[in-house]
């Protein structure tokens, strides 16, 4: 068994066929061809260890091999000395995933666009931009004159609606509540039916709220706070490319890498984020039991602490059967804000069979009319808080939602033209990744249903000004850090009562689980400390990569991985610089999620709460840090490269390949001529005699003394 004393000695490690670009140029069969030829030169080293050489390393990935994206990096390593880390902490190290990794194939595909008008007539009558009622042209010239009658509905309860007597109405009227039947009839005696919707603004509480002071210390800020279900970051990227980019480049939005959920399932997302504590920790509201009480009853829903500051509120789900706090829960004794989507959906199911098309209009298109109206029709100094939640596309589906993105992206695009969202703090998200498909089943899918999307921004104004400037800073910095829900109701908290510019500048405390993402949240944050449970924990650690003859094999292997990305990056200059081989393995570590992740596979309560700890996943890919001593010139490295089981391949990133210990003037001859390859250069004159240089054949790779 090999250990991380032995020096492996070797003839010298000359180039190889390594290959840069994309990862789709190692499906050319050719090029593999040549590689796996060159490997079964393998001299002197076991038999196992050359068959386990060619599963492992097939294909070599090279990432910033170019030096003028190596600049940084390489004017780091040309200090004297550079001191590496002796001991790896175990914080919290988000995983890098691949948006189409080797686990992903097969899983997603493009997904046609909603028809909603074929066969169908166009709608005969509609609310337009005013709230009037208008009757199509197209359906008069159809069917001549029309005449129309509507039927207003109201809640009741969560379980009951109040349907008022039909009335006559006519084009130009002004509708008097939100949600309504209406039924017409032509002149050619054809009749139609539809549903209504639209935000009709309510004056007298408007008006209300605007006598109510606001807190002296109030950011001044709206909310606009839209949903998706069941999209992980990188699904999210992958069917909703235009919003994201969007997003990311016309609202400067921070999109959280380290967004991790907290429990299983939509109510587990927002509960958090709405009351910044768990369903465990609140009392007991599942309707299945007697004693259990209305949500609004027991639950400090954050929107209250809004409407309390003189804020209208809007709360939207698009359906009622599967709501969040109805489908499990007791619901809402009480309508919980003043716009409650809900009865519409009510009403909606009932009517129709399929909801993906609401008429001949696709459903979210009209979904996220309302929405505009409600952030559009208030006044300007009427305070808006508006959580919007969209599952009917995504919840079953892991493709459907991608009809949407144009939509979505022309929706943001229209409020922030508008002016609409001058003034809001603007978050597009989703509650977590999905939860039933194959994909689940996979490494990458447990990791991805555990890192949903989680967007923010600030408005442009607000972010360049003086209370807003460091927050901006902070939310940018916290990109990368561990983040939960609990932490996103601190957020909204903080809207309302703006930190001062110390409390803006002090690094949270860990021992508080709510921490504002416009403060700064501490780096070494663990997963205990967010009160996240080891099985939703997404975070990596550092294990020991040299306990096994395998691992060591492993280790050695890709140890010889960097060093032959290193002789390629000195190829150019190769009549100035030696090639290097790999000496001594000195130590491998490898970053591993916790094994209670790998093993969760569902729940054994119907509430979500107990872990059904039994999955077999398998581990397919892993980082490994890897410190090294190569020969000619004692050069001691390190590096990270993450290394894909199912994909055969290795990727390093010159960027991480850092050179540790002195070394002098070994790479004088390079410097003048090109600075940038001096971490890696030991010329010729500097050791006795030469060794392999480019003579136009490639010696044997990789001969390890057994």
């Amino acid at each position: 068994m090999l250990n991380s004393s032995d020096e492996y000695h070797h003839e010298s490690d000359c180039e190889t066929n390594l290959i840069f670009g994309s990862e789709a140029a190692f499906k050319n069969r050719s090029i593999y061809a040549k590689v796996a030829k060159n490997l079964n030169k393998v001299g002197r080293s076991p038999r196992y260890l050359k068959k386990l050489f060619r599963i492992l390393l097939p294909h070599i990935i090279v990432l910033g091999a170019d030096t003028a994206e190596t600049r940084k990096s390489i004017a780091r390593y040309h200090k004297v000395e550079k001191t590496s880390s002796k001991k790896l902490e175990q914080v919290c190290r988000i995983p890098k995933l691949n948006i189409n990794g080797s686990e992903v194939i097969g899983f997603f595909h493009h997904v046609d666009s909603l028809n909603c008008g074929k066969n169908k007539e166009k709608e005969w009558a509609y609310v337009d931009e005013k709230g009037l009622f208008s009757i199509s042209s197209n359906a008069i010239k159809l069917h001549g004159d029309i005449k129309c009658t509507v039927a207003y509905f109201e809640r009741v309860s969560d379980s009951e609606l109040k349907i008022h007597p039909q009335i006559p109405i006519t084009p130009g009227s002004l509708l008097t509540r939100d949600y309504s039947i209406v039924e017409c009839i032509g002149g050619d005696r054809e009749k139609w039916k539809h549903l209504l919707w639209t935000v009709v603004p309510d004056r007298k509480k408007e008006e209300d709220l605007s006598h109510i002071k606001k807190p002296s210390d109030w950011s001044g800020l709206d909310v606009y706070f839209i949903g998706f279900d069941s999209l992980s970051q990188l699904s999210f990227r992958r069917k909703l490319p235009k919003t994201v980019k969007f997003i990311e480049e016309e609202f400067d939005g921070v999109v959280l890498d380290g967004y991790n959920i907290v429990g299983d399932g939509t109510p587990q997302a927002f509960i958090p984020i709405l009351t910044g504590r768990t369903e465990e920790e609140l009392p007991l509201t599942r309707k299945r039991f007697m004693e259990a009480s209305y949500v609004d009853e027991v639950y400090p829903f954050i929107w209250k602490n809004f409407s309390e500051a003189g804020y209208i509120t809007l709360y939207a789900e698009d359906s009622a059967k599967m709501g969040t706090f109805t489908y499990r829960l007791k619901g809402f004794k009480q309508q919980p804000t003043d716009h409650y989507v809900r009865t519409f959906f009510q009403r909606a199911e009932d009517m129709f069979s399929n909801l993906q098309c609401l008429g001949s209009v696709p459903l979210h298109k009209e979904w996220f009319r309302y929405t505009d109206e409600f952030m559009e029709r208030y006044g300007h100094n009427t305070s808006k808080f508006l959580l919007a939640f969209h599952s009917l596309l995504s919840h079953d589906d892991v493709n459907l939602v991608e009809v949407a993105d144009e939509d979505t992206m022309l929706n943001l695009k229209k409020l922030k033209e508008s002016g609409a969202l001058d003034n809001a703090l603007v978050i597009v998200m989703a509650d977590h990744g999905h939860r039933f498909a194959k994909f689940r089943a996979t490494h990458q899918g447990q990791l991805e249903e555990r890192l949903p999307f989680f967007s923010l921004s600030l408005p442009k104004k607000f972010r360049e000004s003086d209370r807003g400037r460091t927050a901006w800073k902070n939310l940018k910095a916290n990109k990368a850090r561990l983040v939960t829900p609990f932490d996103i109701h601190a957020t909204l908290l903080d809207i309302l009562h703006w930190p001062t510019e110390q409390e803006l500048n002090t690094v949270g405390d860990v021992n508080n689980r709510s921490l504002s993402l416009f403060r700064p949240i501490p780096l070494s944050r663990t997963c205990e400390e967010a009160g996240i449970e080891m099985h939703w924990c997404t975070c990596l650690n550092w294990e020991p990569a040299m306990d096994s003859e395998e691992q060591m094999n492993i280790s050695v292997l890709l140890s010889k991985a960097v060093v032959q990305t290193i002789n390629l990056h000195t190829k150019s200059e190769r009549r100035l610089c030696a090639p290097l081989k790999l000496a001594k393995l000195e130590s491998s570590w490898r970053l591993v999620p916790h094994e209670t992740l790998l093993k969760y596979k569902d729940t054994k309560d119907p509430d979500g709460f107990v872990p059904n700890l039994v999955a077999t996943t398998k581990a397919a890919f892993a980082h490994y840090q890897l410190k090294f001593i190569t020969e000619p010139g004692n050069a001691l490295y390190e590096a990270t490269v993450q290394y894909d089981i199912l994909k055969n391949t290795v990727t390093v990133d010159m960027g991480s390949i850092s050179h540790i210990n002195k070394y002098g003037d070994l790479s004088h001859c390079v410097i003048d001529k090109n600075y940038f390859l001096a971490a890696y250069c030991v010329c010729y004159d500097k050791i006795n005699g030469r060794v392999c240089w480019m003579s136009g054949t490639l010696p044997p790779l990789w001969k390890i003394a057994s």
